[in-house]
């Protein structure tokens, strides 16, 4: 049985969330909400390690996308932006963008 999650709403480009729907392809379901888990959590990690971090300021065209994430990982990500001052959707393009290129070996 799964854990219901907390509905995030992100603005990413499109061809960012194209490229994590790639990754999930013939995965068991539930596998594209474990990728976004995994991206943002480990960013998380390191930012809240201290780990200097720069984010850039994601422009152009974006679609609106979806998540569920748990409701733990949602609070731990509004407290840390909050205190960054920092916009979510710079991070989260931060956040796949370093798990997809972890992965696919870029």
């Amino acid at each position: 049985m799964c854990t219901p999650g907390v509905k995030l709403g992100l603005y990413l480009p499109a061809t960012l969330h194209d490229r994590m729907i790639a990754t999930s392809r013939g995965r068991p379901r539930g596998a594209l909400q474990a990728a976004y888990d995994t991206a943002l959590s480990e960013l998380l990690d390191l930012v809240e390690s201290g780990s200097e971090m720069v984010f850039a300021a994601v422009r152009g065209p974006k679609v609106r996308v979806t998540v569920r994430l748990s409701r733990a990982l949602c609070e731990r990500l509004r407290h840390t932006l909050a205190g960054l001052n920092l916009k979510i959707t710079d991070f989260a393009c931060t956040a796949l963008d370093r798990y997809l290129s972890n992965r696919e070996g870029a």
